[in-house]
C-alpha cells in the first residue's frame, strides 16, 4: 500500500510504498509525518493542489502548535 508523508519544516510531500521512517530529503534529515491523503486522493490533484495542501497543512499545524 502506497502512503504519502509530508515535512514538518518545508510541507515537502512524498510517496513510499514500504518504509514508515521518512526523512527529508530538502531539510537534511527532517523525519516527515504521516499525511491524512490516500494515495489516490494525492494522484488525482495536480500540482498547484499538492502546494495548496502542503502550505495549508503547515498552516493549521504552526496555529495548533502556538
Amino acid at each position: 500500500m502506497m502512503k504519502v508523508f509530508i515535512c514538518p519544516e518545508c510541507g515537502t510531500t512524498t510517496t513510499v510504498s514500504r518504509r514508515k521512517v521518512i526523512y527529508c530529503h530538502k531539510c537534511g534529515g527532517t523525519r516527515m509525518l504521516p499525511s491524512k491523503l490516500t494515495f489516490s486522493q494525492y494522484t488525482d490533484m495536480d500540482e498547484q493542489q499538492r502546494r495548496d495542501y502542503s502550505e495549508s497543512w503547515l498552516y493549521i499545524r504552526n496555529k495548533t502548535r502556538n
